[in-house]
């Protein structure tokens, strides 16, 4: 099954970041990540949305969990083990849309190990499977599919 939407993705940038010059911007730590299981352990994954209305209700959870001081007080009953996870969600502001070379580009120079696609709500029930996906393996997909793309414009 492919998890490609076609050309764009969204991610949440962080509130500290929406300064920076437009080539400043393109590095995964400027972007929400989240703690995921990963072969008994957790691991950072960059959260990484197939529609700019996913993105915005994750945005949306996100601040209705940092109004009621739910995302700290989750923090403190986990332990506080977090890689860049709950606590970065809070200081989330922007829905910023990448297309996919774009996109590649910053998984293909980052040591990001992980993304998580379509995220479930933060402020609702995991109900299935996470869509977990080794991100140099993402980079290879979408790169496939842009090649793809470009060969079926020319045949």
């Amino acid at each position: 099954m492919s998890t490609t939407n076609g050309e764009r993705y969204w991610l949440l940038e962080r509130r500290r970041c929406r300064d920076l010059a437009a080539d400043e911007r393109w590095a995964v730590d400027h972007y929400v990540c989240c703690e995921v299981p990963v072969e008994g352990d957790a691991a950072a994954a960059l959260e990484v949305f197939t529609s700019r209305e996913s993105a915005e209700a994750e945005l949306r959870g996100m601040e209705r969990l940092a109004a009621g001081g739910g995302m700290l007080r989750s923090a403190c009953e986990s332990g506080g083990r977090f890689v860049g996870g709950e606590l970065n969600k809070a200081a989330s502001e922007e829905v910023v849309e990448l297309l996919e070379p774009e996109l590649v580009k910053m998984l293909e120079d980052s040591d990001v190990a992980y993304v998580l696609i379509d995220p479930p709500p933060i402020d609702g029930p995991i109900l299935g499977s996470l869509r977990i996906k080794s991100a140099p393996a993402f980079a290879r997909e979408l790169r496939w599919h842009l090649l793809e793309t470009i060969y079926s414009e020319h045949v």
